[in-house]
């Protein structure tokens, strides 16, 4: 049961990492909205998988949870360089 909960959540931080990217890399250069949802979604992502480290080693040892901090971690780091360069622009 409680490797179900943690395999869901797992799942839905890759899904909201996986909605910021596309919203990251469909706003690179021209909208700031698009950014801001993208940070959005990584900040919900962050908690789930905060709420998963919760449950213990168990969590933070699952490849999938290690994959999914990672991709958090570049998705954020693709928007905070995103944001970079629009402020740039303007």
């Amino acid at each position: 049961m409680v490797q179900q909960n943690l395999h869901q959540q797992l799942q839905q931080a890759s899904h909201q990492i996986q909605d910021a990217q596309e919203a990251a890399r469909l706003a690179q250069g021209s909208d700031p909205q698009l950014l801001e949802q993208a940070l959005n979604q990584l900040q919900q992502a962050e908690q789930v998988l905060q709420k998963a480290q919760q449950a213990g080693t168990e969590a933070t040892e699952n490849p999938q949870f290690q994959q999914a901090y990672e991709q958090l971690h570049d998705t954020r780091q693709q928007v905070q360089e995103a944001q970079q360069n629009n402020s740039d622009v303007l």
